[in-house]
């Protein structure tokens, strides 16, 4: 498959045992932060089991094939004081047991994933963090949980950067006028056209305070619809404009069926472009919801 030929000596995958040839019966899921290094923080927040359509705790051992089903105790994900800042924490259970292939109190027949899945923070420090992002996101990374959320969001250094160079480069009369932009945000949608196994059923992806150049969202444009698992997409403050969200939305239209939820506020988007994207989801994605203001 395609690479990208940025390999930081800190994310070298087989010094951590990435590609370690013994092969563990049951692996260790083990929290994404033991990647972190200056260019990118993980913040994992909660860790969990992927039952039907939303992310539940489920206190229990997937069951071999042919065995007994364990039974699960799912809960919702926990809500932290701290709101979820500190380390990784497992919620009480709720009474609501559930077992692989039976069914709940409600009905409903659950499907217990293969690995925990975690609502993951990303802190971009600077354009060589996407950089590490891509080598770490589009390969297989097995003794990590599969990524229910992802929020990315930059330090206010590469957030002033950014917005530096998006302004000056789409400012008639700049000497940069003109010119291809600071090109992190750019980057990730190279990492969600190759995207790995723990992040490719991704359900809710949350942006914020990156600037994206034109050309970038073109390219995540032309990207987003191959996360086929995405209900909820988040782009606030992002510097798009009428022209450059229309083709984000357009694609969402088209090829993510399951979305059910985007915010595109803080962008300044004209009252016509909000018609028209609206008017894409109607015939689509029944209750639909589109937060575009600000």
């Amino acid at each position: 498959p395609f690479r990208f030929p940025w390999i930081v000596g800190s994310l070298e995958l087989s010094s951590m045992g990435i590609c370690s040839s013994k092969k563990a019966e049951a692996p260790q899921v083990i929290d994404w932060s033991s990647l972190n290094n200056s260019n990118v923080q993980f913040k994992q927040e909660y860790t969990g089991k992927l039952v039907d359509e939303v992310t539940i705790i489920a206190e229990a051992e997937l069951v071999d094939d042919g065995a007994a089903a364990a039974v699960a105790a799912p809960s919702a994900p926990p809500v932290k004081e701290d709101g979820g800042k500190g380390q990784p924490m497992m919620a009480e259970a709720m009474p609501m047991a559930t077992a692989q292939g039976g069914t709940s109190v409600e009905g409903v027949t659950p499907v217990i994933a293969e690995k925990p899945v975690v609502k993951l923070c990303v802190v971009i420090a600077n354009e060589d963090g996407f950089k590490d992002l891509y080598n770490i996101l589009t390969v297989p990374q097995p003794q990590f949980a599969n990524i229910q959320e992802l929020k990315l969001e930059p330090t206010e250094q590469y957030k002033d950067v950014l917005v530096r160079s998006v302004l000056d480069a789409t400012t008639p009369g700049h000497e940069d006028f003109g010119k291809t932009s600071t090109g992190g945000p750019g980057i990730f949608a190279d990492v969600i056209k190759a995207c790995g196994p723990e992040a490719c059923k991704l359900r809710k992806l949350i942006m914020t305070d990156f600037h994206m150049a034109p050309e970038g969202a073109l390219k995540f444009a032309d990207s987003i619809g191959n996360l086929k698992e995405l209900a909820e997409l988040e782009m606030v403050n992002m510097h798009l404009t009428d022209s450059t969200v229309f083709p984000i939305a357009k694609t969402l239209s088209k090829q993510n069926a399951k979305m059910k939820k985007v915010n595109f506020g803080e962008n300044g988007l004209g009252a016509e472009t909000k018609t028209a994207m609206e008017k894409l989801f109607e015939s689509t994605h029944r209750g639909f919801v589109l937060d575009a203001y600000g």
